[in-house]
This record gives C-alpha cells, sequence and structure tokens, in this order.
C-alpha cells in the first residue's frame, strides 16, 4: 500500500517510467534506490546546517525544512534520470525537477532569512500598531486615554459567532472546522501573549480571544445540530439569516468605532457627563475615522468595496439590462466612466474634488469616502461581471417564473439573480481579491493603513532603521492569506453547488 502510495506521487510529479529496467517490480525497486541517495544527500545538507549555524529551536526547524527540501529536489531528479521517465514526456519530468529545485531554493533562500537572519522584534514591537493604527494603541498601553479596544472585540466577537455558524450549516464533519479555527486561534492568542518587546498587559486579549473562540464553538455546534435535524429549506433560511447578518456587521463596525453625536450625547446623558470635550475624553465618545489605522482600515474598506460593491453591482447590472431608458443610460453611463479610470484616481478624485462637488461630502473623513468609492468601484465591476450571468440565464426559466404569477421584480431577485450568482461567482470572487489587495492604495492618499505602517515600522525607534524587510514581508503573507481564504470560500461554495463538475450549471 505505501510502496503504491509512493509510485503513485513520484509519477504524477515527474511521469511514468520509461526504462526496460524499471519495470514491474524493479520499478518500486529503482524508487528506494532514488530514496536512499536522496536520504543522503539530505543528511548531509541537515549536518552542515547545525555545524554552521549551532543548535537552537530554530535553527532545528530550518535544517528540517532544508531536509524535507532537498530530499524531494534530489529524490524527484534521481527517479527521473534511473527510470527514464523524460523519454515517455520530457515536459513532464522537466516540469517536475524544476519544481522541486525551485522549492529547494525558496525553502533554502527564504527559510534562513526568516529564521536565521530576520530579527522580527520591529514587527512584534508594534503589534498592536499595524492592527489597530495609533490611536487605538494608546487606548491600550497608556493611561491618559479611555481604553476604546471594547469596540473592536463586539466586532470580532460578532464576526466569529457568525462565521463559526455559517460553517456549521455546511454538514460537513466538525473537525474539518474546529481543527484549522482551533489552530487560527491559537496562533492568534499567541501574537497577543508574545512577551518579545510587549508594552501592554497581555491578558485581557488573551482571555478575551479564548472567550471568542468558545463563543464560536457554541455557535457552531448550535447551527450544526440545528440543520441535522431540520430539512434543507431550514438550513437554507439560517444561510440567508446569516448573510444578513454578515451585512449587518458592517455597518455595525462602522458605527460603534464613532457613533453619532446623538448617541454619544445620550450615552453623557446617562453617565452625567457634562461638556462635549468630556464625552470625547470618556468611553462614551467615538473613535473618529481620521484615528482608525493599521489592518482594521484595509479590513473596513475591503468589506465596504464587497458588501456596499454587491449591492450597488446588482443594481448596476439590472439597469443595464433594463428597458426603460431613465434606468438605462445613467447605469450605463456610470459603469463605463468609473471603469474607464484607475482606482487610484478615483481615490485622489474623492479626497481633493468630492467635497467641492457635493456639499454633504465637506466635512465626511477621508476614510468614509474611501468606503463610498471602493463600493462605487467595486460595483460596477460586479456589474459587469453581473451583466455576463444575467444573459446566460435560460429564457425558460423567466417564461416559468410568469407563467407561475410572479411579479417581474421577485422574478428578478428570486429567479436571474440566484441563477447569475452561481455561474459567475468565482469572477466575483475574483473581484474581491482585487479590492482586498487595492487597499494597499489607500497608503498613497496618506492614510494609515496596515501597508503605510509596516512600510514605516523602522522609523519607530532608533534600533529598528534597518530592519525594513521583515515587516513587508509580514504584510505580504498577511495579504495572501486573506486572499487565499476567500479563494478557498470561493470553492467550497461552488463544491456545495455542483460547479466543480461538468454539467454542474443544471445541478446547480
Amino acid at each position: 500500500m505505501i510502496e503504491g502510495k509512493i509510485l503513485e506521487i513520484e509519477e504524477s510529479i515527474i511521469g511514468k517510467s520509461s526504462s526496460p529496467w524499471a519495470q514491474g517490480s524493479n520499478n518500486s525497486t529503482f524508487s528506494y534506490i532514488a530514496i536512499g541517495i536522496s536520504w543522503i544527500f539530505s543528511y548531509w545538507a541537515f549536518v552542515n546546517i547545525i555545524m554552521d549555524e549551532g543548535i537552537s529551536i530554530k535553527v532545528i526547524i530550518f535544517a528540517i525544512s532544508v531536509f524535507l527540501a532537498t530530499f524531494l529536489a534530489v529524490y524527484m531528479t534521481t527517479a527521473s534520470i534511473l527510470k527514464l521517465t523524460f523519454r515517455k514526456n520530457l515536459y513532464t519530468a522537466l516540469l517536475g525537477i524544476i519544481s522541486s529545485w525551485i522549492i529547494y531554493l525558496v525553502v533554502s533562500g527564504f527559510g534562513h532569512f526568516a529564521l536565521i537572519d530576520a530579527d522580527w522584534e520591529v514587527v512584534w514591537a508594534n503589534r498592536v500598531l499595524v492592527i489597530v493604527g495609533q490611536l487605538m494603541t494608546e487606548s491600550l498601553t497608556q493611561s491618559y486615554l479611555p481604553n476604546q479596544s471594547w469596540r473592536l472585540w463586539s466586532v470580532l466577537y460578532l464576526t466569529f459567532a457568525i462565521i463559526s455558524a455559517a460553517y456549521g450549516t455546511t454538514g460537513e464533519k466538525p473537525y474539518k472546522f474546529l481543527i484549522p479555527f482551533t489552530v487560527f486561534c491559537g496562533i492568534l492568542t499567541y501574537i497577543a501573549w508574545n512577551p518579545t518587546a510587549i508594552n501592554y498587559n497581555s491578558d485581557e486579549p488573551v482571555m478575551k480571544l479564548i472567550g471568542a473562540t468558545i463563543l464560536s464553538y457554541i455557535t457552531f455546534g448550535l447551527s450544526y445540530y440545528y440543520c441535522s435535524i431540520n430539512e434543507e429549506y431550514k438550513a437554507n433560511k439560517l444561510r440567508s439569516y446569516l448573510a444578513l447578518s454578515s451585512v449587518f456587521v458592517f455597518f455595525f463596525a462602522v458605527f460603534i468605532m464613532n457613533p453619532p453625536e446623538a448617541v454619544q450625547e445620550l450615552c453623557a446623558d446617562v453617565f452625567g457627563i457634562s461638556s462635549s470635550e468630556n464625552i470625547q475624553l470618556t468611553r462614551c465618545g467615538g473613535v473618529e475615522a481620521s484615528q482608525w489605522g493599521g489592518i482594521f482600515v484595509n479590513l473596513i474598506v475591503a468589506t465596504a468595496g464587497c458588501v456596499l460593491g454587491f449591492g450597488v453591482g446588482v443594481v448596476l447590472a439590472f439597469g443595464r439590462q433594463s428597458d426603460l431608458p431613465f434606468f438605462k443610460y445613467p447605469s450605463v453611463a456610470l459603469i463605463e466612466t468609473v471603469r474607464s479610470g484607475p482606482l487610484i484616481c478615483w481615490l485622489y478624485f474623492a479626497v481633493f474634488l468630492l467635497p467641492d462637488i457635493i456639499d454633504p461630502f465637506m466635512d465626511l473623513e477621508d476614510i468614509m469616502r474611501m468606503l463610498l468609492i471602493f463600493g462605487l468601484f467595486g460595483g460596477c465591476y460586479i456589474a459587469e461581471v453581473l451583466r455576463g450571468g444575467l444573459q446566460a440565464v435560460d429564457s425558460g426559466q423567466k417564461e416559468a417564473a410568469l407563467a407561475l404569477g410572479l411579479s417581474p421584480m421577485q422574478t428578478k431577485l428570486q429567479v436571474e439573480l440566484p441563477n447569475a450568482v452561481r455561474t459567475t461567482l468565482p469572477s466575483i470572487v475574483s473581484v474581491f481579491i482585487g479590492l482586498w489587495k487595492d487597499t494597499t492604495l489607500l497608503f498613497i492618499i496618506n492614510i494609515l493603513d496596515f501597508f503605510k505602517l509596516a512600510k514605516d515600522l523602522p522609523n519607530t525607534s532608533p534600533g529598528y532603521l534597518g530592519d525594513f524587510l521583515e515587516p513587508l514581508y509580514v504584510t505580504a503573507l498577511v495579504f495572501w492569506i486573506f486572499a487565499f481564504y476567500l479563494s478557498r470560500i470561493s470553492m467550497r461554495i461552488e463544491k456545495g453547488l455542483g460547479l466543480t463538475n461538468e454539467g454542474g450549471g443544471e445541478a446547480a
């Protein structure tokens, strides 16, 4: 069984053997010879690293990584030569060998920097800064400002609860969610707890993260149990409620960070706070949008592009398909105008020109204008994606909806739109990922987003002046993780709709 697995993996990378002496039972023999040769080279590389760098946890991790990468590269190269796999399919053999050596170069090169050369203290010392920005960092680490972290924790708790409940409706084995989610929460807890260059009391965030994790387990269990004892239509209804709740969380996050003045004054009256200055110096006062920073800004702006953008995209997609001139032509004009310019131009437009053109935006914070621009920009691109999906909806479904007595609005929202979203889901998620990556443009207009703060971390202390690569690598990793997670969610939804197989559209 193990022998068959080894051959299967080997053939999937470098192709099948074409050597006359490596057929049948001899095929496995040559694989074992290649494994032996690979083990010798890998062990030699492992010992050299230990002898050169000494013994420590980081060095051992790096040595093991290089051992595995060396083993893969030498094994695939040796097996291909011994079995002459390049004679049967030259391109497959070359692609497998080159890919394995690229993995070796990346692991040995980047691994040495990440585990041996790099000094990550610049990141640990400013972990709160790159997550929430300067004002929230002061609120967490200094006593002269009221602690405003409860605003972020309330959003985090709601987000964790909704995500966990959504996974509970999938019907998959619980361990497929619980194991990776527990690992993720463990990483977050370690980041909050790690005492390296810490400037805050870690007990509070660690306990709150544990509380959020426990809440997630509870909501996942309740959702999973509810869907397991009820029929599919009830599970679908729960999914729709969770989708609406996720939209609510976005608006709640914007609201709770900086409530309207009427809400702040009501809070002040309850607690007996007199002047407006005193309101701002207490928990009743909000955190103004101009004071937001870090990865929170990127997440809130990207979410605006997805949530507001999808709503705008649906309206514009139906507008462009409409036969009513007063609905169609403004939609076409808006889509073509926005899509004709790059996003950075529209960001500059929102900062410098929008307040002079439209009076209500005169006193609006820059980040709030970014939310609107990202929503509008994303909406125009999503509208074109949805328009392709709407054109692919079978006319028979529209006729059947009309025959059942559905109104034109019901037909569009309950028949045409769901089918269009199903067939264009990969393209919609691609737009979402693009909007997430485009949030890095915010630093050009001097908004303290995650990328700008990370880029400026070496300037926070004279001891960090040369450590400019470490924050950039962390930034790249964080952006990759979120983009990768979005793509995994998309693939999971597509699989549930049957769209990963040929003919899946009919199944959906």
